[in-house]
């Protein structure tokens, strides 16, 4: 994915996290692979030297680290919102994308994921 005239700060990690819509996965958290983007307009950026000005990758960083540390987070989807909402708690990120999969395999099956690309006015019309 990429966006023309448009910083990005992404975040790529691996946390523990419960996620059990699955009755496979009640017994405890499991790994989940996290990858998070937050574009903002070049032209949002006063100085290019510090782009933390605009955007803060400190802030997705923590805000998936705290859905480790969240007993009720037991989906994927609600995770994603929940680090959506961080990301566009920084005014001038124009768009998020966050892509989750867990690495361990179904039974020999297959690897769970979801993503979820917005925009701002699309964040804003969810009503979030």
């Amino acid at each position: 994915m990429h966006y023309p005239d448009h910083w990005c700060a992404t975040v790529d990690m691996t946390i523990q996290l419960r996620t059990g819509c699955n009755p496979l996965e009640k017994h405890g958290p499991q790994a989940v692979v996290v990858h998070a983007d937050a574009w903002a307009p070049v032209a949002a950026v006063p100085d290019p030297h510090d782009i933390a000005q605009v955007i803060d990758y400190e802030v997705i960083f923590l805000a998936i680290r705290r859905l480790e540390g969240n007993p009720h987070t037991i989906c994927l989807e609600t995770s994603i919102l929940e680090v959506m909402d961080a990301i566009f708690g920084m005014p001038m990120v124009s768009v998020a994308y966050i892509a989750m999969h867990k690495p361990h395999v179904y039974n020999g099956q297959g690897t769970p994921s979801i993503t979820l690309t917005l925009t701002r006015p699309q964040w804003e019309k969810m009503g979030r």
